[in-house]
């Protein structure tokens, strides 16, 4: 009867192994961090839009070729949630992050909007997610009006009508829901929504239920030997999944990767053979991925401790505030906003101190209704505001003070401006 019992145990273990290693290939579908993946989903014609949301209301952002794969994450009505395909990116105003190289930056701001970017037209109203003060991103370039093109972050998702997508040969995932029906709460309890970064990708390795036998199987004749292999397997099995409840920086699954190496090399057991070489291979990549998170983990310890270097070596060097000429509010350098750019309906500008090592913006420079000023001339320049009000701008991002324009009047820039490297 034990012997039976881990026959069927074990001949969907290897079908579920089978399954698991065709869909975990290290993709942006398997990141730590992203919902879980459904599907894998195959375009089924040529120039297919993909939208910022789940309407034709929603503007496109690129077009996919026939047979492109992209990874599904759920269905709305007739619009399916996927993973930005390779190729897209978002945006985000380059007020709110701080870098040095134009490569990689790091979020000044709370709340920041991340917006769906688009390769087809200008639109960026589309607000995927949000990301904290802190939060890495890697940046793909810079466009004129002030937004970063970046790699779309964790919580960014993009829309494919489901009338142009196939379900792709051999795409389901071990215990998921097709796309047609909800995900049930098991499925995506502590996981969807989860942004603490100790829970992430805590997800057991895919196992099937107890259930069927191997065909043309004697279980009468199944010796000792191949009882001990079979054993084996489900000792790996459960101490994989115990590693799996850690954290992806202190998983190892170095000693599992060995054993199942001697599984592999056995020749009692044809199916434990097979079945430890197809674990095996899944176990690599989940090691591969649990040992890069740790990388990034160490690399980002190092940012911030160099970051918080930098500023503290920052915040000694003396510094004299400029003074204000009488009856100005305040001054400094007069640039276009990303966020209100040319025929927003608040005419509203940066204002910049240039002998900071960064851009920081000082405040926001606004040109009220009716007010026939003409800040063309300024744009660039050093400039003293005269305001008939001051206001603090507040929400999800910092409070920043708004001076309402009466007057704008060139100033000389101080002598330390303009030292640091200016970029587009």
């Amino acid at each position: 009867m034990l012997r039976a019992t881990i026959l069927r145990r074990n001949s969907l273990m290897y079908a579920a192994g089978l399954t698991a290693i065709i869909v975990a290939s290290p993709t942006r579908a398997q990141e730590p961090g992203n919902r879980p993946v459904l599907r894998q989903a195959e375009v089924n014609a040529n120039d297919v839009y993909v939208r910022s949301g789940d309407s034709t209301n929603h503007y496109t952002v690129c077009k996919l070729a026939a047979g492109a794969k992209v990874a599904v994450l759920s269905q709305r009505g007739d619009w399916v949630e996927i993973l930005p395909p390779d190729g897209t990116f978002s945006l985000i105003s380059g007020d709110y992050v701080d870098t040095s190289d134009d490569k990689t930056g790091v979020v000044s701001g709370s709340n920041v909007r991340v917006r769906a970017g688009s390769s087809l037209n200008e639109s960026k109203y589309t607000v995927q997610t949000m990301l904290s003060r802190g939060a890495p991103v890697t940046i793909l370039g810079r466009n004129p009006d002030g937004f970063l093109r970046i790699r779309p972050p964790v919580g960014a998702t993009l829309w494919v009508h489901a009338d142009f997508l196939a379900e792709a040969p051999g795409s389901m995932i071990p215990g998921q829901p097709p796309a047609s029906a909800p995900a049930s709460s098991a499925t995506t309890k502590g996981i969807e929504g989860d942004e603490d970064p100790a829970k992430i990708n805590r997800r057991p390795l895919p196992l099937a239920s107890p259930v069927g036998t191997i065909p043309g199987t004697d279980t009468a004749a199944l010796d000792l030997a191949v009882s001990t292999w079979r054993q084996e397997l489900e000792e790996l099995d459960a101490a994989g999944n115990a590693e799996m409840e850690k954290i992806p920086g202190d998983r190892d699954f170095a000693p599992l990767l060995s054993r199942y190496k001697t599984v592999m090399d056995q020749d009692d057991d044809d199916y434990a053979k097979r079945y430890a070489e197809i674990r095996h291979a899944q176990i690599e990549n989940i090691h591969s991925l649990a040992t890069a998170v740790a990388t990034v983990r160490a690399m980002g310890a190092k940012a911030d401790a160099q970051r918080r270097e930098f500023m503290d070596k920052r915040a000694s060097l003396p510094r004299i505030a400029p003074s204000i000429p009488s009856g100005l509010t305040a001054q400094g350098e007069l640039r276009m906003s990303a966020l209100y750019p040319p025929g927003s309906t608040v005419r509203r500008y940066r204002l910049i101190d240039p002998s900071a090592s960064f851009e920081r913006t000082i405040g926001y420079v606004e040109i009220p209704s009716g007010q026939a000023l003409d800040v063309n001339g300024f744009i660039g320049r050093y400039v003293g505001v005269r305001a008939s009000e001051t206001r603090l701008q507040k929400g999800g991002v910092d409070p920043i003070p708004i001076y309402i324009a009466q007057e704008l009047v060139l100033l000389e820039a101080p002598a330390n401006a303009g030292l640091k490297e200016k970029k587009d």
